[in-house]
């Protein structure tokens, strides 16, 4: 999406100017100690993963985990609606019935997909259910606001992959992420709403 004119430009010239700076590794510094892994307590954290029989290396194999699990997700945020606005795509029951079904839609199109939502939204076409919605990026934090140049105004071209952002999301403000709700007031969290990222790297290796 393009910002302001203004702000693009600054992007370009910072960047511009950083690498210039750029230095080699210092082995010096003895960035490979052992010290810096963090990493190694990685097969626990697996212990906590939802999905583990619905997201799997047979289902998506290039999906990323420990040795000896066989799938799941991991970057999960229960009872939170940590998503976006950009891209949104609704699916409703019966073609999205669970939270696994809406993380592997997100997976199935993580060409376009980064994020995903499993909550009631009161729309009629849920039926009073939980359905799904996908983005293509999370929610900005209380301090940062987007503008997108939905008609080309800086003569930098029109963004493409995205669908229109609904009126009242452009300006996208940002803020705290919003709970899931059991009502339309927004008086009753939900506990088992959920929403969750993914990430497909250059490799096109997969993580949820």
């Amino acid at each position: 999406m393009h910002l302001i004119a203004v702000f693009t430009n600054l992007l370009v010239l910072v960047s511009t100017s950083l690498a210039g700076l750029a230095v080699l590794r210092n082995d010096n510094y003895n960035d490979m100690d052992e010290s810096f892994n963090i990493f190694k307590d990685a097969n626990s954290r697996f212990e906590g993963a939802i999905c583990k029989s619905e997201i799997t290396t047979k289902k998506f194999p290039s999906l990323v985990i420990p040795p000896h699990f066989r799938g799941g997700c991991v970057r999960y945020y229960q009872g939170i609606d940590m998503t976006g606005v950009v891209t949104e795509v609704d699916i409703y029951f019966p073609k999205v019935k669970s939270a696994c079904d809406c993380a592997a839609m997100c997976l199935t199109n993580a060409l376009s997909c980064t994020n995903w939502v499993f909550k009631h939204t009161f729309n009629p076409l849920d039926s009073g259910r939980r359905s799904c919605t996908l983005y293509s990026s999370p929610n900005l934090p209380t301090n940062v606001t987007l503008v997108y140049d939905l008609h080309n105004t800086t003569g930098l071209g029109l963004s493409v992959g995205y669908q229109l952002l609904q009126p009242g999301n452009n300006p996208q403000a940002g803020g705290g992420a919003p709970l899931t709700w059991l009502d339309v007031a927004n008086t009753k969290p939900d506990p088992y709403g959920v929403s969750g990222f993914l990430s497909q790297d250059v490799n096109r290796k997969l993580y949820c």
